[in-house]
């Protein structure tokens, strides 16, 4: 045991260790926050990447006839004819679409992928820091218990 835990009371450990398993629990919900949302982005930045494929064969093969699913899941589809094989409807803002040549869909659908891959790095280098964080105060809970069992062990 370091000199520095035989000089501090059992009260005091006890706090210390409190204090830190408070901190680990803040940090593990934040971390959890930031786990969910990666998986939301990295789900938004697939459905981006198979809408872009989907202008890309529809420009390429001028498909006029299509499947279209109806939810995000593919549990129901519809056969659809499409009367424009070279303009797309896509979101330009949270509420806001604009019809445009197919080639600017793909470029605005590529700006997006863009914006969600540096955002998920960004959230991904957050949750390193914040693991590395919750590693550093998990060692030193462990090292705060095992001091106060000693003490405990010693009577006082």
């Amino acid at each position: 045991m370091s000199k520095t835990y035989q000089d501090v009371s059992k009260e005091e450990l006890e706090k210390v260790v409190q204090q830190l398993y408070l901190q680990l629990e803040e940090l593990r919900t934040a971390i959890k926050a930031l786990q969910d949302r990666s998986l939301l982005i990295s789900n938004e930045i697939s459905e981006v990447r198979m809408a872009y494929e989907t202008l890309t064969n529809i420009q390429q093969l001028n498909q006029s006839d299509v499947m279209a699913s109806l939810d995000r899941y593919g549990y129901v589809y519809v056969r659809v004819h499409l009367e424009n094989t070279d303009r797309a409807v896509v979101r330009i803002g949270r509420d806001l679409y604009a019809v445009v040549p197919i080639d600017v869909a793909k470029n605005i659908l590529m700006n997006f992928e863009k914006d969600l891959t540096d955002e998920l790095r960004k959230i991904e280098a957050d949750l390193k820091q914040l693991t590395s964080i919750y590693t550093q105060l998990q060692n030193k809970l462990q090292e705060h218990l095992s001091a106060l069992i000693k003490k405990e062990e010693a009577g006082g």
